[in-house]
């Protein structure tokens, strides 16, 4: 019965947003001019809303690999992680050949598998009823729009959900392999180490041989940059590709993507992606008033470091929705009034978020 209520909740939650995203891409597609940056990997509707931004770059990856040359003005796609973009081309079978929409397809495939781990995630802490409600805080958070995107956040959150699931049930083979894919899939992959770290530690003790199983991580990573120091001569070329992002809008920055224009620090956009990042850093109390265990809570303080780190506030609900234990505190609130006030609100700042992500107003 459970596991029938689960299939049934996340097939709703994923016709529900999946709907609204599709009405807003019509929407923008036809009604709404796209910004300065008007990059988009198809030029079919509604997969051009879909393979906007850096889904150029992940599927430019995934249909000739890595470039030696900038994509456009500055931006190297060596800062990309290669995961997505294999699974991308071997789903293009599957979509003859079509690489825009073997990467939406896979995308969404991933985000529907992840569902059921979450859930078994968070019910041992939540129970059957907000475990369930937990799901609904994931796939209608603000930053969930990439996951039904030609992004690599789908992929990524159901590696690091099945790492974890795998560690709490002693499957440690299976984390293992989990956890290398996940440090190739994005950069904070890598730093997975650390709660999966905690959960090892709470299993068995400091056991050097058991920890020996996060060895797959830095191993991955550092494959990865010898793969890059082979072909473009740079084996750090996934950090200082970063820099061109970072540079964006610095006019003492000598890549040219600081010619791209920026917001100014006191527009309201600015402090709309400001006041996200409070919001979240302030669920970080609420993750240890919960006891919420150790080793998501290193989790989402991890993430919460990842923004200011890497000066890309405008991710930074795209960062944080990757991090469900922020969903379990969501779903923990009692009060009558945030039964219905809460999961709205969530769905309101989806939908502007998928306005300013399908513009390219806001980059996710």
């Amino acid at each position: 019965m459970r596991s029938r209520e689960v299939i049934t909740a996340t097939a709703a939650l994923f016709v529900i947003s999946r709907g609204v995203l599709l009405l807003v891409a019509a929407f923008v597609e036809h009604n709404l001019p796209i910004s300065f940056r008007d990059v988009s990997y198809s030029t079919d509707p509604i997969l051009r809303s879909l393979t906007g931004s850096d889904s150029v770059y992940l599927l430019g990856i995934a249909a000739q690999g890595y470039h030696l040359e900038p994509i456009k003005l500055g931006f190297l796609d060596w800062a990309f992680f290669p995961v997505y973009p294999l699974v991308v081309r071997v789903a293009s079978i599957l979509t003859l050949g079509n690489i825009a929409l073997a990467g939406v397809l896979v995308s969404n495939l991933a985000f529907v598998a992840a569902m059921p781990l979450l859930y078994e995630l968070a019910l041992p802490r939540l129970g059957h009823e907000r475990a369930i409600r937990s799901l609904a805080f994931v796939t209608l958070a603000p930053g969930a729009v990439p996951f039904a995107m030609a992004y690599s956040d789908s992929l990524f959150l159901l590696l690091a959900a099945g790492a974890f699931l795998a560690t709490e049930r002693g499957r440690w083979p299976l984390m293992s392999v989990l956890f290398g894919l996940a440090s190739l899939t994005r950069p904070q992959g890598v730093l997975l180490a650390l709660p999966l770290g905690i959960l090892l530690y709470q299993a068995s003790g400091w056991r050097w041989t058991r920890l020996l199983w996060l060895v797959t991580g830095p191993l991955a990573f550092l494959g990865f940059a010898a793969y890059l120091g082979a072909t473009v001569g740079d084996p750090l070329g996934m950090f200082h590709a970063q820099q061109a992002w970072t540079d964006i809008g610095n006019p003492t920055a000598s890549s040219p993507s600081a010619t791209v224009p920026v917001l100014d620090r006191f527009d309201p956009l600015v402090l709309f992606l400001v006041a996200m990042f409070v919001g979240y850093t302030f669920l970080l109390v609420f993750l240890r008033r919960d006891r919420v265990p150790a080793a998501y809570r290193v989790m989402a303080f991890v993430a919460v470091l990842t923004p200011l780190l890497s000066l890309r506030l405008n991710s930074v609900a795209r960062f944080m929705t990757a991090v469900w234990p922020f969903s379990w505190v969501l779903a923990s609130r009692r009060s009558a009034w945030f039964e219905l006030v809460g999961l709205a609100g969530s769905m309101g700042l989806f939908v502007v978020y998928a306005v300013l992500n399908f513009t390219q107003t806001l980059a996710p």
